[in-house]
């Protein structure tokens, strides 16, 4: 929720499980501005200091919010 209001950013969320622990997982896959991206990480550490965060730059952003869709 917070993702949402603070970053005005659409999140999509994932059902997984962990395979260690077995325990069932909500998965948030979320695309943010370079500049936005410390914000991200503060609001994740505000909402869970144990989340486990995976950064990965995108080659292309496209669609709603980003660069738009053409074609």
């Amino acid at each position: 929720e917070r993702i949402l209001k603070d970053l005005q950013r659409g999140v999509t969320a994932l059902y997984g499980k962990g395979m260690y622990t077995q325990e069932d997982r909500l998965v948030l896959m979320i695309a943010v501005t370079i500049t936005e991206m410390e914000h991200l990480k503060s609001v994740v550490k505000a909402e869970d200091p144990r989340a486990f965060i995976v950064i990965t730059p995108a080659q292309d952003v496209i669609g709603r919010g980003f660069q738009p869709l053409e074609g």
